[in-house]
């Protein structure tokens, strides 16, 4: 039977990074823990991608290849799983240790005198972006639910579904990117002239990475995160307009705390132009079931930083919806692909302050009886890096913000940890914290 793993430039770039990242689920309830891990296994059995691993021949000749995978599942009893949980993100870098080596671990944290526990999902970003993670862990806690409530038919269901998940390489996803020729290139001659900014020197140039990655590669580090209100920011800038999203409305408060930062911690003048990355997944919902990788693009966004968040909102909204219309986010997805078979990528800098990505899972938000007799309380994150060269740092040379919204009109920002000063996360995450209050 032919393989479902195909290869992909983008995991070949974050094999490099060394990239682990934790999505800490939390409840409220009952948990059979022998029934959870039964369902991590049974799900890793199901899926090929976690039979293999990533063989690099030269740095453009990478093919998946079988090759045994270690399973990590643990439960521990803690007197406080929120200091446990960072702690966990800390040294999750040791599921790359060749002896211990696994591509998905589960961590149930539980606390003690009370029925609230985690169930913590850590992933390395080789195999799946945060997207395909959340698709696997929805998969697991539906065996989980469908085992307790004694449905078979649906277990089986499940595991036929992730039996079936592919990796599309580049020429299998290009159709259902349906990007033609004369649009890509358009796309590239426009992204060529978008206006972008780093005015705050935030990017680690390239010819200087080498040195950081040496003195950071000294300790590990937990991650920088706020758990922070969102309901009041969302009313208020929906009053200026009433269809910015809400994710649009938290990347105004990231673009305005670096702005703040910007104008009181480095004298740059009032107005000045932000510009980062946003992560975009190319795939709708119905087809990401289907495939199991990574499947996004790191899209420029330019605002206003004077501007108030209201607008800095709207700025995004219009932007978000420019670069999905017009197929932006799936040409510089090609691009990437194509720079990596040429060997040419990473090779210049970028003016662009900070990526965020966002890792919402609408699923838990909106669904009550998620986990089978659990109230759902919070979704958080936490990333750990080690990267293996200054190709794969090129990834995480500026801050990194993960956001994920939890039932109760919270957000969670987490960072990457900083390849330059884990000081300068603190001073962001505190500029941006003021806009929630």
């Amino acid at each position: 039977m032919p393989s479902t793993v195909g290869a992909l430039g983008l995991e070949c770039l974050m094999n490099r990074a060394n990239i682990y990242f934790t999505s800490g689920y939390r409840f409220a309830g009952p948990l059979d823990t022998d029934a959870l891990c039964a369902s991590y296994n049974a799900l890793l059995d199901a899926t090929e991608k976690f039979s293999q691993r990533l063989h690099f021949s030269a740095q453009t000749d990478y093919q998946w290849r079988p090759a045994p995978q270690h399973r990590h599942f643990r439960v521990i009893d803690s007197n406080d799983i929120e200091r446990d949980f960072a702690e966990l993100c800390r040294q999750s870098l040791e599921l790359s240790d060749e002896e211990k080596h696994s591509a998905m671990a589960l961590t149930v944290l539980r606390q003690n005198g009370s029925n609230e526990f985690i169930i913590a999902q850590t992933c390395e970003h080789t195999y799946v972006d945060a997207r395909s993670a959340e698709c696997l862990f929805n998969r697991l806690i539906e065996h989980y639910n469908a085992g307790l409530r004694r449905d078979q038919p649906r277990q089986q269901a499940v595991l036929s579904a992730a039996a079936t998940t592919r990796t599309a390489a580049l020429e299998e996803m290009l159709p259902l990117l349906d990007l033609d020729e004369p649009t890509h290139q358009r796309n590239l001659a426009g992204l060529g002239t978008y206006p972008v900014a780093d005015d705050g020197a935030y990017a680690i140039p390239l010819a200087a990475v080498p040195g950081h990655l040496g003195e950071y590669r000294k300790q590990r580090f937990a991650p920088v995160s706020r758990h922070l209100p969102l309901a009041a920011l969302v009313e208020r800038c929906r009053r200026h307009n009433p269809e910015v999203t809400r994710n649009s409305v938290i990347c105004a408060a990231l673009a305005k705390g670096f702005y703040e930062q910007n104008r009181r911690e480095k004298q740059l003048p009032e107005k000045q132009t932000i510009s980062f990355k946003m992560l975009s997944d190319l795939l709708p919902p119905d087809v990401r079931e289907r495939y199991c990788g990574n499947y996004i693009a790191f899209v420029p966004v330019s605002v206003d930083g004077e501007l108030p968040i209201e607008q800095i909102a709207e700025q995004i909204h219009r932007r978000i919806r420019e670069f999905k219309d017009q197929k932006i986010d799936a040409s510089l997805f090609r691009a990437v692909e194509d720079a990596v078979r040429q060997g040419v990528v990473g090779t210049s800098d970028d003016a662009l302050s900070f990526v965020v990505t966002n890792w919402n899972n609408y699923r838990f938000l909106q669904q009550p009886d998620f986990l089978h007799g659990c109230t759902s309380l919070r979704h958080q994150s936490g990333v750990n890096i080690s990267p293996r060269d200054t190709l794969g740092a090129v990834l995480v040379n500026r801050p990194i913000l993960v956001i994920n919204e939890s039932p109760r009109d919270e957000v969670c920002l987490s960072f990457f940890p900083s390849l330059r000063a884990e000081a300068e996360n603190i001073a962001l995450a505190n500029r941006i914290a003021a806009h929630f209050v």
